[in-house]
Formats: structure tokens, sequence, C-alpha cells
């Protein structure tokens, strides 16, 4: 991250988490974006952020919006993790969400 772009705060969200192993609908290994999803790196994103937005998540860190939800999901933001087990553990939280500008 450049420190001459400016961080703003999009509010407190819903934040979930999943895995490609079980989470996921199968055949579906690549996210939104065509690339192969990360764990520390992806995230999904509401429609109204764009693809490739450098997003920070409170506890969890930086990360790139690489995919999307379903629709009926679009309030919230998805970390990935590689193992199921990590994506059952980080549960559901209410986390504040900033964005690079």
């Amino acid at each position: 991250m450049e420190g001459d772009q400016a961080v703003t705060l999009l509010g407190t969200f819903t934040v979930t988490a999943y895995c490609a192993a079980k989470c996921c609908t199968p055949g579906h290994e690549l996210t939104a974006s065509g690339t192969h999803p990360a764990q520390g790196f992806t995230i999904a994103a509401p429609r109204g952020i764009s693809l490739g937005t450098h997003l920070r998540i409170e506890g969890v860190g930086w990360r790139i919006v690489e995919d999307r939800l379903a629709r009926k999901y679009d309030d919230r933001f998805d970390v990935y993790f590689e193992r199921h087990e990590d994506a059952v553990k980080f549960g559901k939280r209410k986390l504040k969400v900033w964005k690079y500008d």
C-alpha cells in the first residue's frame, strides 16, 4: 500500500469466511476475477466494490477484492481460507472495513 493514499472507513459489516473445499460450488475453483483464491489475500465483496480494490478488515488485515458473494449476501464480506476448518472457526463476525482510495 502506498503511504500517500487515503483510507476510508466503509463501516461495520458482517464478515464471514469461505473455502474452495466445501463452501463453494464444485467446479468454481476460480474467483470472479479469474484468479485462484489465496489465503491471506482473497476476499469476496459486494458488487458495489470493484474487483481489485484493496480493503482492510479489522482483526484480519489487508485483502484484495477478487471474488463476489451470491446477491442475497451482497451486504457482507467473505474472507477466503484454504482449509474448511479454518473458515468454520472464523465464523460470522461484525467488523469494521476500510478501503484504499
